[in-house]
Parts: structure tokens; C-alpha cells; sequence
């Protein structure tokens, strides 16, 4: 079976790395490369046929030339700015971009968790079922109803709120189109890099530093990666950066484990500090039951919601997926 060659630019680690590695069809030789010089680069692109750029990982001109062999460019992920289109078109490389469906579940998890917090959800479920209200029932019609029959007066809504986005990439990138047709106030992101006005433009987004992001903040949206930066113990969402949320705000953390102090939330969620607070990563994992964590969220009424790490688990998803467009273009499609 012939060989093709694959130069593999990825940002992640190497679980995520051998993931996709041994996901890779037989007839394909993959060479993984995490963001690489290049210097680094410029060998394996002198026999590459293929290039799959992960996420953030930019394909430059220089990039291009160095790859006289190369066919197509496959972006996993939905923005291709990055991606020097003309210099292949030029050489008569095709390229792809092409959105990840975890990207997307996790996306639709963190908005999931926004509007519970926000709608006080859990509180509302438990009480629905347990709460005595001395009420008589009664069958409803168009003037017979018992709205907020038990009063509650601090459920809220995303109209009009401000959502910054803090380890601003792909996941970020679908949680904010899709609170579009909420008419946010504005929608903050912090990013080493910001993206190109025309992107933030087409995404209604305004790229800011953490501070901002986090003091104009009514819902934060934690997605940091884990390094050396972004452990709380060293930095990431420690104490001292958590405490310049506003009162009431609420924090929703799908990022890496151990980039937020989850002692400094709980403080802040039993002083009222904080509105609520929904996780679906951890410092550690799995949980175990004697975690603050879990003791906290027993009670519904603490607004502190739990998911077993599964924002981006869903039975259509599989890393066989990043070699689909390549497989296509062998096939002739």
C-alpha cells in the first residue's frame, strides 16, 4: 500500500497527540509536530504531501514553497485566516477548513451551563419536586395558572449581560456564535494573539486583557489550556484574579484542571461573592466524594453545577475524523 507523507502542526499534548496518531489510516504516515520553528518544520515539508494544521497553527507562504510536494492544507477548525490561501492557490493546493465536532459539544455544554446558572436551574428542579407551597391545585387554562409559585425573585436572564471568554480558540470561537441572538452587551476575549478585526467582526467579539475580562465579566467562560502559566499556583485564575469579578457574576470553567483555584470559588460562592459556578474539569480527577466540590453541590440551592468531564463527549466523535478530507482527495471526491 503506498505511503503519504502528513506533517501533523498541533498546539496539544501528547495524549491528544497519540489520539490522533493512532487514528491515522494506514496509508498515511503521520509526523506529529507541536508548534514547531521553522527550521524544525522545513524537513519534513520537503516531502510532504499533506499538511493538517490543528487549531491555531498558522500555514505560511514560506511554509508552502518549502513543500514541493504538497496537495492539500486540512485546517481542523472553523478559522482559516491563518492559512495563507493565495500562495496555495497559486501552487494549486487545495485547502480545507474543516469545524470540530467536539469543539461544537463543548460549546453547546458551556452554554447549557450559562443558562442554568443563570435560571438558577438546579434549585428550580429540586424544589419543583420537594418544596411545600399549601397551594391547591389547579387545572390549568389561559387565565388559570400559578406562575413562580414559589416566589423565588433572583432568576436572571443572558439579554443584555457581558460574557468574556478567557483561553479564547476553537471552543470559544462556537460559544460565541452561538450567544449571538442573545443581544449580549458585549462579548470580551483575552488571547495572546487577538484574531483580525474582519474576525472579530464576523464573530461580535472585542479582544481585551484579563483584568478587563474579568471585571466586566457577568458570565465567565474559563477555557484555558494547562501550562506552566496558566496552573493557579503559579498564575491561571488564582485568588487574587477571581476576586476582581463583579458581585454576582458567574463562572463556567471547561477548560483545563488545575488553571482555576477551586477553594477561591467556593469561598466566593458561600460568601455570595459569586451568582454560581459550573464545572466540568478538575484540579482532580475523577472526583471523589469527600471533594469540597461535591460536598458544596449536594445542595441545589448553592447554584454549583458538576459534569463528569463529558462537555465533549458524544458518541459521533472520533479523532478518525481529522483525516477525512485527505482521504477524500486520494478517493478523487
Amino acid at each position: 500500500m503506498p505511503t503519504h507523507p502528513v506533517v501533523f502542526l498541533t498546539d496539544r499534548g501528547l495524549r491528544h497527540q497519540e489520539a490522533a496518531r493512532q487514528a491515522a489510516p494506514a496509508n498515511l504516515a503521520v509526523t506529529m509536530l507541536r508548534t514547531p520553528t521553522f527550521d524544525e518544520l522545513r524537513p519534513h515539508l520537503a516531502t510532504a504531501e499533506f499538511i493538517i494544521s490543528e487549531r491555531n497553527q498558522p500555514v505560511t507562504a514560506d511554509m508552502i514553497d518549502a513543500a514541493p510536494n504538497l496537495k492539500l492544507i486540512v485546517r481542523l477548525g472553523s478559522l482559516g485566516y491563518d492559512i495563507d490561501s493565495a500562495a496555495a492557490a497559486a501552487r494549486g493546493v487545495k485547502v480545507v477548513v474543516q469545524p470540530v465536532l467536539g469543539s461544537f459539544f463543548c460549546a453547546e455544554h458551556a452554554l447549557m451551563m450559562t443558562l442554568a446558572l443563570i435560571k438558577k436551574l438546579g434549585r428550580g428542579m429540586h424544589d419543583a419536586l420537594t418544596a411545600m407551597h399549601g397551594l391547591p391545585a389547579q387545572r390549568g387554562d389561559e387565565d388559570t395558572f400559578s406562575f413562580n409559585w414559589l416566589g423565588y425573585t433572583d432568576i436572571g436572564g443572558l439579554i443584555g449581560r457581558t460574557v468574556s471568554i478567557v483561553g479564547m480558540g476553537e471552543i470559544g470561537v462556537e460559544y460565541a456564535r452561538l450567544v449571538r441572538p442573545f443581544h449580549l452587551a458585549a462579548v470580551y476575549y483575552s488571547k495572546r494573539t487577538p484574531y483580525p478585526a474582519h474576525v472579530e467582526s464576523a464573530l461580535g467579539i472585542r479582544h481585551a486583557d484579563l483584568a478587563t475580562c474579568l471585571t466586566a465579566a457577568d458570565v465567565l467562560i474559563s477555557l484555558l489550556p494547562y501550562s506552566a502559566e496558566t496552573d493557579y499556583q503559579r498564575g491561571g485564575l488564582n485568588r487574587e484574579r477571581l476576586a476582581l469579578l463583579k458581585p454576582g457574576a458567574v463562572l463556567v470553567h471547561l477548560g483545563s484542571g488545575s488553571v482555576v483555584d477551586e477553594a477561591a470559588v467556593l469561598e466566593m460562592l458561600r460568601m455570595g461573592r459569586l451568582a454560581g459556578a459550573a464545572f466540568d474539569t478538575y484540579e482532580y480527577e475523577p472526583l471523589q466524594p469527600d471533594n469540597p466540590l461535591v460536598l458544596y453541590a449536594r445542595d441545589p440551592k448553592n447554584n454549583l453545577l458538576l459534569t463528569p468531564h463529558t462537555a465533549a463527549a458524544h458518541v459521533t466523535v472520533g479523532r478518525e475524523g481529522d483525516y477525512a478530507a485527505i482521504l477524500n482527495y486520494l478517493r478523487g471526491a
